[in-house]
């Protein structure tokens, strides 16, 4: 296949870069600081750490997947390694398909030794409070949630490739998928929001609704309730709408993008 070295290159450059420890050390100080925050709240203090540690990890693994995605592909084409790969018999959009799955695999490494971390760290929480509940379920529902958030990273990859085509900026290509992924987070809410309210016009309701059809919808990842509160009920298919999603999308994301990057000057 003409994408694997592109892939193994992206993924052994993600993997060298001091962001990739940098993020994961990062990891490791919230998750300590999630133990003494949930000491400063009443109630389950254990309860209050782990939801304090998903939201952190969720955020983190946001921003690496934003910046590492715009990182990459800025840093071919200021330091124009993407003409050496082009000057081979590799069309734009197995360049741009090896790139994707190099960017996967980063963050499948990532998420796997984030797991490792939080689970670690859940444990290490028993030890300090008493948990309420036996680590296998509560391991087996976070291994469900790291692979939530893998399907988040690959939408949110996605996404930041084609945003970061639109611009010349990789500090504004990073702003704009950032500020998208915060807006996808907050869709369900909003949608709620304007169809319950009386005070919101017909016009105003189909905009809303339109868009969160059609905008990437983030929220559905958002599986922190059924990891901290055992009594959330989980559904398997939802597991496998939300992943069908993630590559739907990403796939009708990765076909813009292969157009833009097509016509893209380089």
């Amino acid at each position: 296949m003409r994408v694997w070295p592109v892939a193994k290159l992206t993924l052994l450059q993600g993997v060298k870069e001091r962001f990739f420890i940098g993020m994961l050390v990062a990891e490791l100080l919230l998750l300590a600081a999630s133990y003494y925050l949930s000491q400063l709240a009443p109630g389950d203090s254990v309860k209050v750490a782990m939801d304090f540690a998903l939201s952190f990890v969720t955020l983190l693994v946001a921003f690496f997947a934003a910046a590492f995605t715009t990182a990459t592909l800025f840093k071919d084409l200021n330091e124009k390694f993407v003409y050496l790969v082009l000057s081979r018999p590799v069309s734009r959009s197995d360049y741009l398909g090896g790139k994707l799955l190099g960017i996967f695999l980063t963050l499948l490494l990532f998420l796997v030794i984030s797991y490792a971390l939080t689970g670690i760290a859940f444990i290490v929480y028993s030890w300090l409070i008493p948990l309420y509940t036996p680590h296998p379920v509560l391991l087996g529902r976070l291994l469900l949630f790291f692979l939530e958030l893998f399907f988040m990273s690959v939408l949110l990859a996605s996404f930041t490739v084609f945003i970061s085509l639109l611009f010349t900026s990789q500090t504004l290509a990073l702003a704009v998928a950032v500020l998208g992924f915060f807006a996808g987070l907050e869709l369900s809410a909003v949608k709620e929001i304007v169809n319950g309210s009386p005070f919101v016009s017909a016009f105003n309701r189909a905009v809303v609704n339109a868009v969160y059809y059609f905008y990437p919808n983030f929220s559905l990842f958002d599986f922190k309730s059924a990891v901290v509160h055992l009594g959330v009920e989980v559904h398997s298919p939802f597991f496998f709408l939300t992943a069908l999603y993630s590559l739907l999308y990403s796939g009708a994301l990765f076909l813009a993008s292969t157009f833009l990057f097509s016509r893209r000057e380089l």
